[in-house]
């Protein structure tokens, strides 16, 4: 399965991601926390599909484009026993159109969300 990860990751020479992302599909909703850029945005809830995870950041798939430094605020559930996680992430980087856009968001360590919980729990939720 790793050497399957870094052929994925060697696929794209922009990829500059720190670690492996683990391949798991949950859909979940994204809220748009801040958009310097766009603020009507603020407050709006996205439909997702998560493609892959890991400890500081995930890939999602959706219909609706993001602006890159918008700041989202992703509640995950998953894992046995169940577990939700608020998590704050930035968008990274976002390539593709409607129906098919990927954003690519790096999780952030901020008070109030379950960003350490997510860290500490992450091997055994995905079993790495």
């Amino acid at each position: 399965m790793e050497a399957q990860l870094e052929g994925a990751a060697m696929d794209k020479p922009e990829d500059k991601r720190g670690e492996p992302r683990i391949p798991h599909d949950i859909r979940f909703f994204v809220h748009v926390h801040e958009c310097k850029e766009d603020p009507d945005m603020v407050g709006v809830s996205i439909a997702c599909e998560a493609i892959d995870f890991s400890k500081r950041g995930l890939q999602l798939k959706t219909d609706t484009k993001l602006i890159p430094h918008s700041l989202l605020n992703v509640t995950i559930g998953l894992g046995d026993p169940f577990a939700m996680y608020l998590l704050r992430g930035e968008v990274r980087w976002v390539r593709g159109d409607a129906p098919e856009v990927f954003i690519g968001v790096l999780l952030e360590d901020v008070e109030g969300t379950d960003y350490e919980k997510w860290e500490s729990d992450f091997q055994g939720i995905f079993n790495t």
